[in-house]
């Protein structure tokens, strides 16, 4: 999908919800890597910065890839995975701490709901994430699985 197309999608999605106030959500770019993970690290997300290079890749390759913004600086990013029809797998999402309970993080999940009006959202939470995943109309299915990368 190119840049244009994207960022009709976003504008179409933004159409459908109340963004909070003073919060702009667009496209990630290159520029906006450094800040996903200075907020990466202090979630103890540790891929963002000893895998950077998979870690930048993984963003380059992602479709939705979304930052919130206010004030010029990033205060909320997401990162999906979507096929378009039926499943959007939110990889990432992160807000700064200052900013939780202003709903920017529900904000940036209804975006990714409203590029993809018929696929269900899924993803794996952290315990202590499942109460604002509960919130936002999420229900628990399972305790999900992973296995790591072999080194």
């Amino acid at each position: 999908m190119d840049n244009q197309t994207r960022q009709d999608k976003i504008a179409a999605a933004l159409r459908e919800i109340t963004l909070p106030v003073g919060i702009e959500i667009r496209s990630w770019n290159e520029a906006d890597f450094t800040a996903i993970q200075r907020m990466s690290s202090v979630e103890g997300w540790t891929s963002p910065i000893q895998r950077s290079t998979d870690a930048l890749l993984a963003w380059q390759q992602s479709w939705p890839a979304l930052v919130a913004v206010k004030d010029e600086m990033v205060v909320g990013f997401v990162r999906g995975l979507t096929d378009g029809a039926m499943t959007t797998y939110i990889a990432d999402l992160a807000v700064d701490q200052q900013l939780r309970g202003k709903g920017i993080g529900r904000a940036l999940l209804d975006v990714c709901h409203f590029l993809y009006p018929t696929a269900r959202l899924d993803l794996l939470a952290e315990e202590n994430a499942r109460e604002f995943y509960g919130a936002c109309g999420f229900r628990t299915l399972s305790d999900g699985m992973r296995k790591s990368y072999v080194k």
